[in-house]
């Protein structure tokens, strides 16, 4: 069992990177060989031998959600021997251990994490359409077919057995590919597009509690378990203005 795991920092985000890696290292999946492949402008030394560097540009805002899934299909051949690939988000944070069977479903070939501000109510997932992008001229649109407001799903954490995630970067770099010609890109670019790959194939879906992705800002109001933590982050100093 081998699983590839994905980590995204540019400039400042890169900072999250030792102890992203420490905690993933201690908590998850602890007795199964991971690869970790993070893709950065800044320099690599001294890492570990699991760490590959994969150089990419700092795309800025919002260019870098454009390219995420065209920059990790570039590691299709590298890791076309491995069982899973996990993307995590640099300010994602493992905080327990967390087991092989607890994460996978190995009937699925997919898997997303159910955000916790559509668990907990929070406006605008309390009606519809929520987060959901109905724009019918972006290819991340959500019609009435599709739509399902008992679920939606959080860009932070997502991932799939090997090779069948591929299929799904690559159909979602195509969406985005042509959204971004037309002027007409994903409400909220990659998680929007995610979605639609989601709903589209819910048999093949996975979905992980709302614990997998606990918001630290908003934690007064989650009485789930904290499994794995998003950070509260000072936005401004990361040039990340819009989140």
């Amino acid at each position: 069992m081998k699983v590839a795991v994905t980590f995204w920092g540019t400039q400042s985000y890169l900072d999250y990177l030792p102890e992203w890696y420490d905690r993933n290292e201690k908590y998850f999946l602890k007795d199964i060989e991971k690869k970790y492949f993070v893709f950065t402008d800044g320099e690599l030394e001294g890492t570990p031998d699991n760490i590959t560097a994969i150089k990419i540009p700092h795309y800025g805002f919002p260019e870098t959600f454009y390219k995420t899934f065209e920059e990790i299909l570039r590691i299709k051949d590298t890791i076309s021997d491995f069982d899973w690939l996990v993307s995590i988000d640099a300010d994602l944070y493992v905080q327990e251990n967390i087991e092989y069977n607890e994460f996978f479903d190995d009937s699925k070939k997919y898997f997303g994490v159910h955000h916790p501000c559509h668990f907990v109510g929070f406006p605008p997932h309390n009606q519809k359409p929520g987060s959901y992008d109905t724009n019918p001229l972006s290819n991340a649109c959500i019609n009435d077919s599709i739509m399902d407001m008992k679920i939606y799903y959080q860009g932070c954490l997502w991932g799939g057995q090997i090779p069948h995630i591929f299929d799904m970067m690559k159909q979602i770099d195509e969406w985005t590919k042509e959204d971004v010609s037309n002027e007409t890109v994903g409400k909220f670019y990659e998680e929007s597009y995610l979605n639609k790959w989601f709903l589209t194939h819910r048999g093949d879906v996975n979905t992980l509690a709302p614990d997998y992705a606990y918001p630290e800002m908003f934690q007064q109001y989650c009485n789930f378990p904290n499994k794995m933590m998003h950070l509260s982050k000072d936005n401004q100093s990361l040039d990340n203005n819009q989140w």
